[in-house]
This record gives C-alpha cells, sequence and structure tokens, in this order.
C-alpha cells in the first residue's frame, strides 16, 4: 500500500482489498457469481455514501460489474490466513516467478489403498477361509486357511476377516478397504446389525478391536460375484481334508491337440518312440523242437520250406 493508503479507515482499506481482488482475479468475477465473506460490507459502505468522492466513485463503478452476493462472516476459519497476508505482505522488490527449482515441487503422488477380499464356508466335510489382498500395484496375493474346529457359517466368515486383519497388521499397511459377501458380518461391525448370538461375540470384539487399531479401515459389503476369489479359497480350504504337512500346486496348462501328424512333427512335442524289431526265424528250431519233443509243423510250406533248408545230413 502507497503511504495515503495507509492512512485510509479500515472500512476503507477493506473496499481496497476488495477492488485488488477485482483487479487480480478479473476473468473469475466475470464469470461467476462472487461470495464475499468478511466482518463488514464494503460494497454497502460505498453505497450507503450520499457524496462520493473520485475514490469511491471507482470503486463503485468497479464494483457495480460484477455480481458480488456478501455473506457476513460467522466463523474464522478462514480469516487467520487472510490476517496473516495483511499483516506479511510482499515487497514491492520481490519478483514472483512461476518456474520451481526442483520439477517434483508440481508432483503429487497419490498412493492407491490396498483392498482386501475374505469369505469363509463351512460344511459338514471341513471349515475353511480364503483372503485375497490387491496391492496398489494392482498385484494379487490370495491366501487359503484350513480351520481345524467345525463352526457355523458366519463364525467361518469372522475368522476369514481376522485372519486376514492379522495379516495386515504384520504387513504393517494402515490404508485399507475391506470387502466381504458376507451382509451380517460386515453390517455388524459397522453397528447396523445387533450381535445377538453369544457365540459370535468374541470375534466381533477381536475384530473390532483389530479394526481401531490399525486406524483407517473401510468395511464394505460386496455381492458373490465381486467375491469369487476368496470364495473359491474357502471352498477348497474347506473341501480337502488332507494332513496338515500336504501342499497342493496349482499349475497352469493349457493342452492343444495336434490338427494332424506334420504338425505334431514340427512342434517337436514330446515324443514316445516304441522300437519294435522282428524277430528273426531259425530254421533250424523246428527241427529241435521234433528230436527234443516230438513236435511236428503244422503247416506242409513251411515243412517243404525246412527240407530244401535242411542240411544234407539230416
Amino acid at each position: 500500500m502507497t503511504p495515503n493508503e495507509l492512512n485510509y479507515s479500515p472500512i476503507e482499506k477493506l473496499c481496497l482489498a476488495l477492488v485488488f481482488s477485482i483487479q487480480k482475479m478479473k476473468h473469475y468475477f466475470q464469470a461467476h457469481v462472487v461470495r464475499l465473506i468478511s466482518r463488514a460490507n464494503p460494497i454497502k459502505f460505498v453505497m450507503s455514501k450520499s457524496v462520493l468522492s473520485d475514490r469511491l466513485a471507482r470503486w463503485y463503478l468497479q464494483f457495480q460489474q460484477f455480481e458480488i452476493v456478501y455473506i457476513p462472516q460467522k466463523s474464522g476459519k478462514g480469516q487467520p490466513l487472510a490476517d496473516f497476508l495483511a499483516d506479511h505482505p510482499i515487497p514491492n522488490d520481490w519478483e514472483l516467478t512461476d518456474e520451481f527449482p526442483d520439477e517434483d515441487v508440481m508432483l503429487i503422488e497419490v498412493q492407491l489403498r490396498w483392498r482386501m477380499y475374505f469369505d469363509g464356508a463351512a460344511h459338514r466335510d471341513g471349515v475353511g477361509a480364503g483372503v485375497v489382498f490387491i496391492t496398489s500395484q494392482k498385484e494379487i496375493l490370495p491366501f487359503s486357511f484350513t480351520l481345524k474346529q467345525c463352526c457355523s457359517n458366519n463364525v467361518a466368515e469372522y475368522q476369514a476377516l481376522i485372519l486376514g486383519l492379522e495379516m495386515v497388521v504384520g504387513m504393517k499397511q494402515l490404508h485399507f478397504q475391506v470387502f466381504g459377501d458376507s451382509q451380517l458380518v460386515i453390517n455388524q461391525l459397522l453397528g447396523s446389525y445387533e450381535v445377538k448370538k453369544p457365540e459370535l461375540r468374541p470375534y466381533h470384539d477381536y475384530a473390532q478391536k483389530l479394526i481401531r487399531w490399525l486406524g483407517d479401515v473401510t468395511l464394505q459389503h460386496v455381492r458373490r460375484t465381486e467375491n469369487k476369489k476368496a470364495y473359491a479359497l474357502a471352498t477348497l480350504a474347506s473341501t480337502l481334508t488332507l494332513p496338515d504337512q500336504t501342499q497342493v500346486t496349482v499349475c497352469q496348462k493349457w493342452i492343444v491337440s495336434p490338427s494332424n501328424e506334420e504338425e505334431y512333427t514340427e512342434n517337436k512335442l514330446d515324443h514316445i518312440v516304441a522300437i519294435v524289431e522282428a524277430a528273426k526265424e531259425d530254421w533250424r528250431q523246428p527241427i529241435i523242437d521234433y528230436l527234443f519233443y516230438g513236435i511236428l509243423l503244422e503247416n506242409p510250406r513251411r515243412r517243404t520250406d525246412i527240407r530244401r533248408r535242411a542240411p544234407r545230413f539230416l
């Protein structure tokens, strides 16, 4: 402010602040309805003057060009920033520049949340739980658990959720989105449903304790079709009744039968080669059979062939 402007009254300084705002952001005033939040109304002050000086007349013309709505200030949330800027003005010799010494100043990295899908399955053959994690880089981490004790399906759902939350605590990932297809479990944890069954109370309290410890965890109910991976893992774990040390390896294969024999040879698949060597007939064997065992030849042609090939001493 110039030395003359420093001598203005407080309401005139408020009018001057509005004039500066119009000069600096005129394109915003032209395109939108501007709401002026202040302790006093500078527009009413100018309009209430019966005689306008040159300065007030210029301000009045600028105020009338735009649609400015005055709103009395009720809370001081935004006022400290304006007061600070007013008390610490920028020096006149300070040059403003849009160039930053570091390009990363304008770089804002938004870290996506991890997602966790859980599901439990219980039937007569066994109980299983499935948990699927999707990282911020869209990597999928599947886990399947076989529960040792028989329980209801709701308890299996709680078990799957608690297993996943305990893994989250170990991963030290505090920003999580949890999805499950059990409407009962999700609404009980959100407070929409009451926990009426006593057997569900310990699992509900422990799950809430883990959620409060993690802090930034959101729960959301999804349909079964959106929870296919966790459902498949839970069903697999509940169906397989194998020893503890047994590991199930899932392999990816794609078998295509060859269309013809040439293609089969060209692709150089695994060949199974069987070599059958024809046994050579010994002309002496029928004679040995006759002399030692008394076996005669049934085919007379073969007997003739033997006579022709037999040596003269026979």
